[in-house]
This record gives structure tokens, sequence and C-alpha cells, in this order.
């Protein structure tokens, strides 16, 4: 059994061991009882009137003359009965009740097989649905061709379920990535569109035959050219960066003053002030590298919403139960509605010059990496509020899903 997986209780173990035990040593205290008594009565009988008799006989057969021998001998006899009546009378209950604890030890060791053979699919069907909860549908257990009783036959449908559940997730994962794809080639038919237009407006322009080469208009052109290609330069370079965005390196790591640092880097180039409010200074297992690239694209997007002379940019640090949440409110243009999993990161489209779409893909990313979750939302008042809840410590690996 896995180390973190609780061992199941064994209570119905114990009410198993009662059951049997009443059910089994109840008849038999009654049957002693009743054969103790039948004993008891049985050998109850006196044996005085016969040794009276036997007395006359001896007192006859002196007066007589005869020989006493063979009287003798049936007083032997009787003398021997008499002693093995008592002997039989004091081992009874002994032997009652060595029958009683051979009887509760026979019934104790068949409850305890009995519940093992009833409990051992139970647990393995325990093993088997745990490694489901992880995400691990691999896990056959063990159980034969042609089952023989229930519970056999629940094995083997629990591993028809498995492969069927393993099929599904393959599916849906062909399903997934065609979805992304599709994503993909929208985004770059979106994003590549206006360049190229711009492209093909400055080359028909060179190419115009209706005069004489103007100096001018060739220099524009190419300068158009020219900012066009470092446009979709720069585009490449961000879909290559999202591409190979390293794997998370987990360590001890103070958020608070993380924040700090990024606010202060983004003091400098954003149109608004960014305030870290005071609050609580928290510590989480984490990649900094990560937070840095999370929290700095969502930090990037407020400042570049928020238009000169609006409200500053608000960070907030917030210490739950079981997680850090981190709240960014910024005072822009807003969101029509509230985005969060799937929405983050579709259609990759970008309203700003010269954006790539990917500063909320490569967030959510990071966000899911750690195993946290991130939500926009329109503010009250106007404006966007972003949130990220980021566990303590993060998921153990592979039991993020893809």
């Amino acid at each position: 059994m896995p180390p973190d997986l609780p061992p199941p209780p064994t209570r119905f173990r114990r009410r198993l061991l009662a059951v049997m035990l009443v059910t089994g040593l109840v008849p038999l205290v009654l049957l002693g009882f009743l054969a103790r008594q039948a004993l008891q009565e049985l050998l109850s009988v006196s044996l005085a009137p016969v040794e009276q008799v036997l007395d006359e006989l001896s007192a006859g057969l002196a007066r007589e003359g005869h020989s006493q021998a063979a009287l003798d001998e049936a007083r032997l006899n009787l003398a021997q009965a008499e002693l093995a009546r008592r002997a039989l009378v004091r081992r009874t209950p002994m032997l009652i009740a060595a029958l009683l604890l051979v009887s509760a030890a026979v019934l104790t060791a068949a409850a305890v097989l009995l519940g093992r053979a009833l409990t051992r699919p139970v647990s393995t069907l325990t093993r088997g649905m745990w490694a489901y909860a992880r995400g691990d549908l691999s896990v056959q257990l063990p159980a034969p061709d042609s089952p023989r009783d229930e519970l056999q036959f629940l094995l083997v449908q629990f591993n028809r379920m498995g492969r069927e559940l393993a099929a599904q997730r393959e599916r849906l994962k062909s399903a997934e990535q065609i979805a992304a794809w599709q994503d993909v080639a929208r985004a770059l038919a979106h994003e590549l569109r206006n360049p190229l237009t711009a492209m093909k407006l400055a080359l028909a322009r060179l190419s115009r035959a209706d005069g004489p080469p103007d100096a001018t208009r060739i220099a524009e052109s190419v300068s158009l050219l020219q900012e066009e290609v470092e446009l979709l330069m720069r585009m490449t370079r961000s879909f290559s960066d999202f591409a190979r965005l390293p794997a998370p390196r987990f360590q001890p790591v103070a958020l608070r003053p993380l924040l700090a640092e990024l606010c202060a880097l983004y003091q400098e180039t954003s149109p608004v002030p960014v305030e870290l409010q005071p609050g609580p200074e928290p510590t989480l297992s984490a990649d900094p590298d990560g937070l840095r690239r999370l929290f700095g694209n969502l930090l990037k997007n407020a400042t570049e919403a928020s238009p000169s002379g609006a409200a500053p940019v608000h960070l907030s640090l917030e210490a739950l139960p079981s997680c850090v949440r981190v709240s960014i409110r910024d005072h822009g243009g807003g969101i029509p509605q509230v985005l969060e999993g799937p929405a983050l990161t579709r259609g990759l489209f970008s309203t700003k010059p010269g954006g790539s779409g990917l500063g909320l893909p490569i967030a959510q990313k990071i966000v899911h990496e750690h195993g946290g979750t991130l939500r926009l939302e329109p503010a009250p008042g106007g404006g966007t509020l972003a949130r990220v809840d980021l566990p303590f410590n993060p998921p153990p690996a592979g039991t993020v899903p893809p």
C-alpha cells in the first residue's frame, strides 16, 4: 500500500468476528449447559442401596459358610465405578470449557480468514482507486480472466473501466491538441495579418511604375518593411520563449520581498504609481524565476492598461489556510467578463501594438505548474482584478494534469 494512503478501517473484520463468535459460541454454550445437566442427573445416582444389598449378601454367605471371592470382586468393581463417576463429575466442566475454547479458537481463525478473503479485494480496489485519483490510469489490478465470484468480477470490471478511461483520456488529449493547434493557427493568422498587409502595401509602393523613382517614397517603404520585419521577429522570439519555458525549480520563497522588487522595477516605466499594500509576509515553496515572470506579466498588463493620471495599481497579499492569494487591481478599461482556466489561453490575441498575446498563457502555465489558480474579473468601479492563489507546497511531480 502506498505510504501516503491511510490504512482502511478494520471495523468490518471486527464485526464479522463478533458475529461469528456469537452465532457459533452461543449454541455451544447452551448445548454444553444442557449436556452438563444431563450428565449430572445421570451420574447423581447413589450407590448406597447397592452397597447395602452387597452387605446383606455377604452376611448371608458368611452364615452359610460359602466363599465371598465373587462378592469381593463385585465390591471392587463397584468402588472403581464410583471413583470413575466422581472423576467424570469433576472433569465434565473442564471438558466443556475446553470444547468452548477450541470452538472459539476455530471460529476466530475462520472469521479472520474469511475477513481477509472478503477485504483483500476491497483493499486492492482501494489501491486502484487511489492510483486513479492521482491520475495514473495505467494501473491494472490482479484479477483472473474468468471471475469465479462477485468480488473477482468487480476487479475485472474495475480494470475494464481503467482501460476505457485511459482510452477516453487519450482521445480527449488528441482533441485538446487539435483545438490548441487551431487556436495557434487563428492567433498566428490574426497577428501576422497586420504586418503582412503593411509589407504588401510597402512593396506595392515600391513596385509602382507611374513615374520616376522617388527616394523619399523608397526610404519610407523600406523603413516600413524594416519595422514590420522587426515586429515579426519579436513575435517569433515570443513564441519561441513560450515553447522553451524552463521547468520549475522549487525552493522556499519569501513572497513579499519578491513582489516589492517587481513593484520597484515597473514603477519606473508605469504611467501610474504601483503600490504594494501592507499585509502578511508568507513564505512558500515555489520557483522564484517563474513567480517573477508570472507577476511581471500581470503587472505589465495592469500598468499598460492604466491611463496616465488614473488611480495606482494596487498589489495585496492574503494568507489563506491552504494557500497565498495575490491580488492585482488596476483602473484601466477592464474586461467584459471573468476569465479563468482555458479561457486564459484561448485565442492568444493582443490589443497592444507589438504584443504577442502570450502574456496570459505564460502566466497560466506557471500558475498551473505550481498547482494554483489564476482568475481575471471585472473590478468594482472599473478596471481589472487579477487573483492568483498559490499553495504553500506545490503538488508532487506527476500529479498536475498536462
